[in-house]
């Protein structure tokens, strides 16, 4: 079934979703090109016979004054640097801004050790981490900073990468509404940056800066498409839609994918035992994720209750990434990286697995986590050869004009989209969710580990280490469990006894997913967002500022308030701990009992 369905992706009819979206070019949200884009999907969709809308909400977007930007060195000499205005800033007063200009490499916080930047302009290197989001909140809410100057891609020709400088993820709250974008921000080509870091290198160096935006609420549509298994549940396969520049690897290739997804699932429908739910995102990047987070936030219910897993599509691929990779939570990582394998092993084609311990990542259209749903991104890679040329994400040209059709070969995108296809369909086909429950539970563990050394002493975490001991050892059992009872299943395809438990196994499964992860990779938990790009998501963030309780001072303020936090974010990782060996002993007694 497997390679019937494969046989069945067309490199043709994906291509020419790619050269109708890349021929549109940029495509933001909120602008014309964006609504006949919208069109061209639904459209789509429809000659595939997908049931497909696209509901209308309001979305905080941005309209950059973009071109009309100025930058200028006043000393120690006089020099005009071309430059672009960058999405969601602060207008400067048309008279402009001035200030010394400062560097501080990537613009993190750590960036700023021995650094002032109070009411100077602040100067940033874009391939540094962190995220260019958090660069600019760090400088305009924790730093300062009047005005923020970043340095685009080192690339073989002049290059303005576009792009947002809004951290706040979604539609903002009363709360965040006004941490968005507090300074103006500039981007100047890699050139200019290394002239002005020259210029720095002999003294005090003083610039004047002008930019504007418009932004704001405004009206935009969301394509969203739905073919039904069998049961109530489903996966999510979600892409971008608004798009800067040329818009070829980011992202048409990706909206073309999940249209030919949508095309290629449907034909197999009646396979299906879990659903798949297609998204075209928007508000991705000027509005940073609010198409994302608008979905989560409306359809709350539906994606608590019976949305299994979730799949990134953006940038499945680009010219010359011929190898196989696929990553995500640790509860797919045995699945992704055995299904993807076995692909390449039948192409004879390389497979690049991701080694390094799980790290949550708040970039893309991560909007998930706070609901607990697992994540995966299935996509090509660049062989090693090429690796150390194109270390840069997304290609030099990433959010330029350069993005054009040649940085995209229909080729890797026909590898890509089998990849993605056959994790979508064993998701969807399996009797019971191939999740390994072990493998967060060691990455709990080994966390927790890590955190308490950090603490030297100023807080004990032994007994949440206990707990993740506890919680490895039935996570282990509940494995064989379900390992034995998904045998069962497909040697007995009709019984309904087994029918029931495997469904039953699903909903526990997702539930230990939907306790554990909002703890495992939130700051902010089930019902808000993290910052984009934010240094404090690492594992387990809530207790991250461990290290910095070790080393206060016991009898200052500052430690007793770190204390009472870090007390209370112990309790959470406590309960969700609970919850997961209650829910895992659960489980395992009730498969045993069938199988």
């Amino acid at each position: 079934m497997e390679r019937t369905v494969l046989s069945e992706i067309s490199r043709e009819k994906c291509w020419t979703h790619v050269e109708w979206l890349a021929g549109v070019g940029e495509k933001l949200s909120g602008t014309a090109s964006n609504e006949m884009s919208v069109d061209y999907i639904l459209g789509a969709l429809k000659g595939y016979g997908v049931d497909a809308a696209a509901p209308e909400f309001q979305a905080w977007l941005s309209f950059p004054k973009m071109f009309d930007a100025e930058l200028m060195v006043l000393e120690p000499e006089r020099r005009v640097v071309e430059c672009i205005s960058l999405a969601q800033i602060c207008s400067t007063p048309s008279e402009g801004v001035e200030g010394e200009l400062v560097y501080v490499d990537g613009g993190g916080l750590r960036d700023y050790e021995g650094k002032n930047a109070r009411n100077k302009i602040v100067l940033v290197d874009f391939a540094r981490p962190p995220a260019r989001p958090w660069k600019n909140y760090v400088a305009g809410v924790l730093k300062g900073a009047v005005g923020q100057i970043v340095i685009g891609y080192t690339a073989p020709r002049r290059v303005f990468n576009r792009g947002t400088v809004k951290s706040v993820w979604g539609n903002p709250t009363p709360e965040t509404i006004g941490d968005i974008g507090r300074i103006p921000v500039v981007l100047v080509t890699a050139e200019e940056g290394r002239y002005l870091k020259g210029l720095l290198e002999g003294g005090p160096v003083r610039v004047w800066m002008r930019a504007e935006d418009v932004r704001g609420w405004a009206r935009t549509r969301q394509p969203m498409a739905t073919i039904r298994g069998s049961r109530s549940k489903f996966v999510l396969l979600g892409s971008h839609m608004d798009a800067w520049g040329g818009a070829a690897s980011c992202n048409a290739v990706g909206c073309a994918s999940t249209l030919e997804t949508a095309r290629v699932m449907k034909k197999f429908q009646s396979r299906l035992l879990r659903g798949l739910e297609l998204l075209w995102f928007q508000g991705h990047e000027t509005g940073i994720m609010t198409g994302s987070t608008w979905y989560v936030d409306s359809y709350w219910d539906s994606l608590h209750g019976n949305c299994s897993a979730y799949l990134n599509n953006d940038t499945p691929c680009m010219v010359n990434t011929t190898v196989y990779t696929a990553s995500g939570d640790p509860v797919l990582r045995n699945f992704l990286e055995s299904t993807v394998r076995d692909l390449a092993d039948e192409e004879g084609a390389l497979f690049k697995a991701h080694g390094a311990k799980y790290i949550p990542s708040k970039t893309g259209d991560q909007s998930f986590y706070g609901l607990g749903i697992p994540s995966a991104r299935v996509m090509t890679t660049y062989p090693p050869e090429l690796a150390e040329e194109m270390r840069v994400s997304g290609g030099w040209w990433y959010h330029s004009d350069q993005d054009t059709i040649d940085k995209v070969e229909p080729e890797t995108l026909y590898m890509a989209n089998k990849a993605q296809i056959l994790v979508l369909l064993r998701l969807c086909t399996l009797p019971v969710l191939p999740f390994r429950v072990r493998h967060v539970a060691e990455w709990m563990l080994d966390s927790l580990r890590e955190l308490d050394e950090k603490a030297m002493g100023a807080m004990d975490l032994k007994d949440l280490i206990g707990k993740a001991d506890r919680f490895r050892a039935l996570a282990s059992k509940l494995d064989e469990s379900v390992t034995g009872l998904s045998e069962r299943c497909e040697e007995q395809l009709k019984d309904e006894a087994l029918e029931r438990s495997a469904q039953l196994a699903d909903d526990v499964l997702m539930r230990i997913c939907r306790a554990l992860n909002p703890v495992n990779y939130t700051l902010h938990g089930r019902y808000e967002q993290d910052h984009y790009g934010a240094e404090y998501i690492r594992p387990i963030p809530a207790l991250q500022p461990v290290s910095e309780l070790a080393t206060l001072n016991p009898d200052t303020s500052m430690y007793k308030a770190t204390r009472t936090k870090l007390v209370r974010a112990r309790n959470a990782v406590s309960d969700a701990l609970e919850e997961a060996i209650w829910l895992s002993g659960y489980l395992t007694e009730k498969i045993e009992n069938v199988i």
